[in-house]
């Protein structure tokens, strides 16, 4: 099999650019509307690779004046009265004070979810089931007997906390529809009598061999299921149909688009996921970049992708070339993997392993020898543990590959950890969300000790790693100024707490910016192309209302959007 390099991907498709502009004015993304594109009039954060490193500890302000874009892609930056003369027809793009910046890339979503979401009850901030039952009234006001509903966002975290919630109010507020209830982090399901009646579920069922169903003091079904014991009910859930799937996936790009997100990691694809990517491709649907990482549970679906090798399509907006591994649970729910147990209620745990390390370890030998990408989920301290083995096993094998091997969240860790995946070259892929979200309960669950190893980015970059900052969208506060915010201040939305949770973790402004633009592009092996504002690198930027590298901390969150452009063109 013969693999192209980054750099001969990337002058291919400015070739084919070239080439096909003009036959492409029937697409559904257009090409861009001009030759030639001048920006101007603001700052323009190049965020160049080079330039961070020589200034990191100061705050680096780029001193490009302008920017040129041809056929989609940067050919120029410099002085405005330089780039006029090399263009004097461009179209112009005047700032007027605001900044131009590269597009944020978000490493790990699931933007399929978001936008099936917008057919489901918004369940997000819930904190009892009457609240649960009042979204769902107000989501389906009158619904026809026998249909599905479907609600998302509950917290199992919080409510592990205080106690999962009981299906009878479900019961008495919908008898006659079945009701299935996703939670915030997907680790968790709940559901009414009728849907646990359609998947014959009762209290003689047995748990499955990972995950549970908890019952209530006789044994029946109080509704709530972990882990894979969802699947006994997700299964009786009418499926989507291929084009409501697109559907959802455009509405989920574009939600984006419009947010500043030029690229995305859609992490843990199925077949069918896989073919809506490839046929809205196909189309020039895309309006965005996606990066794909297939599910490397379903072992079909593995089978048939390692016998064919990865996917990169020379205009650069689908790539399929990871292997995303749900390996264990959550820390909200008592399912991640510990070595010690929980430091709160460690009889309510539940530990799981949703694959066995012999199988993590086949894949990964396949993956290192087919050329892709291993991408792991892992939670607890020994989940991470057992995957850095199995990598450092497998890689020893090949030692001067350029794998870019990532753990999908490192949130509680053993204190080697770092060291580890620094010296292994392995990608800490980790949510600033997800550490104000938990930062409620984190510590209940782990105790004083494990939690200053937990949620920990800064040890990432001081001993030498390499870290992405992502939101795992659709569950949590997923807007990148958002992200940004979170990873700077280490608080939540509120201000609190004060002083900021953990605060020694805390990333730069610039430490936050590469992790969300720059390091996502090498995550999937696109630096080359993507990532920052560079001659010969696509024109993916984005115009915010303020320079984020002057602006107050704590006003992050503010940060808007103003225009996305992808390519050069405005998305």
């Amino acid at each position: 099999m013969i693999r192209m390099s980054v750099t001969e991907l990337t002058m291919l498709a400015a070739l084919l650019l070239l080439a096909v502009g003009c036959q492409q004015q029937d697409a559904a993304v257009a090409p861009p509307a001009t030759s030639q594109l001048l920006v101007f009039g603001g700052p323009i954060l190049t965020l160049d690779q080079a330039k961070v490193e020589a200034t990191f500890e100061a705050k680096f302000e780029a001193k490009v004046e302008a920017m040129l874009v041809e056929e989609g892609v940067i050919s120029a930056l410099g002085d405005l009265i330089d780039l006029q003369a090399l263009a004097p027809n461009a179209v112009k793009l005047d700032l007027a004070g605001r900044t131009a910046m590269p597009g944020f890339i978000d490493s790990h979503v699931h933007v399929r979810e978001l936008g099936m979401d917008a057919i489901k009850a918004d369940l997000v901030g819930t904190v009892k089931v009457d609240e649960m039952v009042e979204r769902l009234h107000l989501k389906f006001p009158t619904p026809k007997p026998g249909t599905w509903l479907i609600g998302q966002g509950w917290d199992e975290g919080a409510f592990a906390s205080r106690g999962y919630p009981d299906r009878a109010a479900l019961d008495a507020a919908f008898p006659d529809n079945p009701v299935y209830l996703e939670s915030l982090h997907g680790f968790a399901g709940f559901a009414n009598g009728l849907a646990l009646q359609a998947a014959s579920i009762d209290a003689r069922t047995p748990d499955p061999e990972v995950g549970q169903i908890l019952r209530r003091a006789d044994g029946a079904p109080t509704g709530v299921l972990l882990t894979l014991a969802q699947a006994l009910v997700t299964r009786e859930v009418p499926a989507a149909d291929a084009e409501q799937l697109e559907q959802a996936i455009i509405a989920g790009l574009n939600t984006m688009a419009r947010t500043g997100v030029t690229s995305v990691h859609e992490a843990g694809m199925d077949g069918r996921d896989v073919t809506a990517f490839t046929h809205l491709a196909e189309q020039g649907k895309l309006p965005i970049r996606v990066y794909g990482m297939l599910n490397g549970n379903d072992a079909e679906l593995m089978q048939h992708w390692f016998a064919r090798g990865p996917l990169s399509r020379p205009d650069g907006m689908l790539a399929i070339a990871a292997v995303k591994v749900f390996y264990d649970g959550s820390l909200g729910s008592r399912t991640a993997m510990l070595r010690a147990p929980y430091s709160d209620h460690p009889e309510l745990a539940n530990p799981t392993e949703r694959i066995t390390p012999a199988a993590v370890k086949a894949l990964a030998d396949q993956a290192a020898a087919t050329g892709f990408q291993m991408a792991v989920h892992a939670i607890g301290d020994e989940g991470n543990d057992r995957t850095l083995t199995i990598f450092e096993k497998t890689l020893a094998a090949y030692p001067n590959q350029d794998h870019r091997w990532r753990i999908e969240h490192a949130q509680v860790v053993l204190p080697d950890y770092y060291q580890r995946v620094a010296k292994l070259g392995v990608i800490s892929s980790m949510q600033s969300s997800h550490a104000m979200g938990d930062s409620a309960w984190a510590e209940d669950r782990v105790g004083s000790e494990r939690i200053r190893y937990a949620y920990a980015w800064q040890r990432v970059l001081d001993n030498g790693g390499r870290l992405i900052i992502n939101s795992d969208l659709p569950g949590e506060p997923w807007i990148p100024a958002e992200t940004l915010y979170f990873a700077v201040n280490r608080q939540k939305l509120d201000g609190t707490p004060a002083q900021g949770w953990y605060s020694g973790q805390a990333l730069s402004v610039n430490q936050a910016l590469q992790a969300m633009t720059l390091g996502g592009a090498h995550a999937a092996f696109q630096e080359a192309m993507i990532g920052s504002l560079a001659v010969g690198k696509a024109a993916d930027f984005i115009i915010v209302d303020n320079n984020p590298l002057t602006m107050a901390p704590r006003e992050l969150a503010n940060l808007q959007v103003l225009a996305t452009y992808v390519a050069g063109s405005k998305r």
